[in-house]
């Protein structure tokens, strides 16, 4: 049973923070640079109406807003770290109010220059494919000018970057209401015992206990506190989802949906394709409820029964030993990725993985150029807890690899393969730790429980997330009207159909998960998880099988992590092997998942 005690945040071991000095030394050094910044605008600003002036002034243009840009981020990763670790510091939410707004500010200012490029036509392409200057930037004015349509004018572009910041108000909300001050009643063990039920982790601490009793009080604590705040949620919800709607009808698309992917110039097919393949093989999750059953002893499965351990025995990994074993596992990736990977968790501190009061929950991580990448989680010392970390790393090292290559501009990977370098690591380490204790059979449960926690969380929970975000977005865009009842109905019905018969669901309470996840503040996020997924088991198994390409395999993922924004994302999973467009990267890891099922059904005799 874990520990219910849990760290002030000025009481967190040194070595288990992030070394946020290295952003900036101190509040009055953040200051200065913030007031720079505002004095350096106009600067931007003065090149509005030259930029047909010539490739010279266009390259000048890129050069100089990319690097306003890189200091705005760093600007605003300092106060967001600060948040991060404690929900409850009025400074930093203070300072990062001003650097949000800087950032508006900023979007406004510079609002000009994407019209003005677009205006260019033909002969903006023509400079990206002769200028010396420029041909770096040919892709971004490809996809510049194939996104015409969807630019407005300046003055209509000018508003657009004023209602940046205040737009982020829902999510903003959401965030400060759940991390700070929705509170939980406290679950209680077979024995009676109370223990705090906190976010600081999702699932909520509590339950993934041994004890049923507490699975049980926690996850209904958790689903209760939000059920009574599920008017205020509802209402935020929507307040996001009509802002949604709005930015996409203001510029031209048909559908939120199409404002996610066609910008990335991903085929609607592909979120299509996903949530079919999905929704085909959901008898696998309904073998996976009733496998679990009988592995349990219980007569019915319930819902805070899905993260149940099978191991008998937790298995205990440090912070150290989850390093260790990631190192190893990532081997096939070459001595740069482990090295940088090694100090990234040892001395360069780019993790705060010391769960304390105040914490928000989940794990995330951050990136900045000119600065390393930053990762934060609440580490249990446990087989779950060292998958999130290599899951984490996985974006980290992604941003440190485009961020050492890629100019500003194609730095940041798109939405489409956000997710992929996240379960790589996952998949790599889960397929080294099952080589490494074959015989270990109580070692072997664990880690089947930490593999279908992972799966549960991307290829079930995820997906059936984005298709309540498809049925509130189509409710949306139809001018129906959005409640709290809708959100309810639709998500249990979602759920309903995921469980089957299986497993018996506890309606209301199940009805409340599409309010527990900010997820649903970046529109069509969720869906990413399950693309990520897949393509990583179809990327891992090429480097894992021992087959004669396998370093060919290698060689192009470190290519496809490097490439960052720099190629259209089917493109760039072709680099990698992957066809986006395909549902076999789906299907294959769905028979990754069935063999699991099929070891715990044969498990359970």
């Amino acid at each position: 049973m874990m520990s219910t005690t849990i760290l002030l945040r000025k009481d967190a071991p040194v070595e288990s923070t992030w070394d946020v000095a290295s952003v900036f030394p101190s509040w009055d050094a953040w200051q200065m640079e913030f007031e720079a910044l505002q004095a350096d605008l106009p600067s931007l600003t003065a090149f509005a109406g030259r930029l047909a002036e010539g490739p010279a002034i266009v390259a000048t243009w890129l050069e100089a807003s990319s690097a306003y840009r890189r200091r705005t981020l760093r600007l605003q990763l300092y106060p967001y770290m600060h948040t991060v670790v404690d929900t409850n510091d009025g400074v930093a939410k203070g300072k990062l109010g001003q650097a949000s707004g800087l950032i508006g500010q900023f979007s406004a200012a510079t609002a000009f220059a994407e019209p003005e490029l677009m205006e260019l036509g033909d002969t903006l392409r023509g400079w990206g494919e002769m200028e010396p200057g420029l041909r770096l930037y040919a892709h971004y004015f490809d996809d510049l000018l194939r996104q015409k349509a969807h630019r407005r004018s300046g003055e209509v572009e000018e508003i657009l970057g004023m209602l940046s910041d205040p737009f982020r108000t829902a999510f903003q909300t959401f965030s400060e209401l759940t991390n700070s001050d929705l509170k939980f009643a406290d679950a209680v063990d077979i024995q009676g015992a109370a223990h705090p039920v906190r976010q600081t982790t999702l699932p909520p601490t509590g339950i993934q206990d041994s004890d049923r009793t507490r699975r049980r009080t926690a996850w209904e604590s958790f689903s209760d506190g939000h059920i009574g705040m599920q008017n205020t949620l509802a209402s935020n919800y929507i307040a996001h989802v009509k802002q949604s709607v709005f930015s996409a009808r203001v510029r031209g698309y048909d559908s939120v949906l199409a404002s996610m992917l066609e910008p990335f110039n991903t085929p609607l097919s592909v979120f299509h394709t996903l949530l079919e393949t999905f929704q085909k093989h959901l008898p696998i999750w309904h073998r996976y409820w009733e496998a679990k059953r009988r592995i349990l002893g219980v007569e019915t499965i319930h819902p805070y029964d899905i993260w149940a351990p099978m191991a008998k025995e937790p298995v205990r990994v440090d912070y150290r030993q989850a390093v260790g074993w990631l190192v190893e596992s990532l081997r096939p990736l070459g001595q740069e990725y482990t090295d940088m990977l090694a100090r990234a968790c040892g001395e360069e501190r780019w993790v705060d993985w010391s769960p304390n009061a105040g914490k928000r929950q989940g794990a995330q991580s951050l990136r900045a150029k000119n600065v390393h990448p930053f990762l934060w989680l609440s580490y249990q010392s446990d087989l779950p807890s060292a998958s999130f970390l290599a899951h984490e790393l996985g974006h980290s090292m992604h941003s440190h690899f485009a961020d050492s290559v890629q100019p500003e501009l194609y730095a940041d990977y798109s939405m489409t393969a956000a997710e992929t370098a996240s379960n790589f690591n996952q998949a790599l380490l889960r397929a080294y730790l099952l080589a490494e204790k074959p015989d270990d059979a109580n070692f072997q449960l664990a880690l089947i429980d930490e593999a279908m926690i992972t799966f549960h969380r991307y290829f079930f929970i995820m997906p059936t997330l984005a298709r309540f975000e498809l049925a509130v977005y189509t409710q949306a865009e139809k001018s129906q009207p959005l409640t709290a009842h809708f959100f309810n109905e639709t998500c249990a019905d979602l759920f309903a159909e995921g469980y089957g018969d299986a497993l018996t669901d506890d309606r209301p309470r199940t009805a409340s998960t599409w309010s527990q996840f900010l997820h649903l503040y970046m529109p069509y996020y969720t869906f990413q998880y399950s693309v990520g997924i897949s393509a990583a088991h179809a990327i891992a198994e090429g480097i894992t099988s021992g087959a004669a390409g396998a370093a060919d395999a290698a060689e192009r993922y470190r290519q496809f992590l490097s490439a960052g924004s720099s190629l259209y994302p089917k493109e760039l999973f072709a680099l990698a092997g992957v066809d986006l467009t395909s549902p076999q990267p789906v299907e294959k890891t769905f028979g990754v998942l069935a063999g699991m099922v099929e070891r715990l059904e044969g498990l359970a005799g």
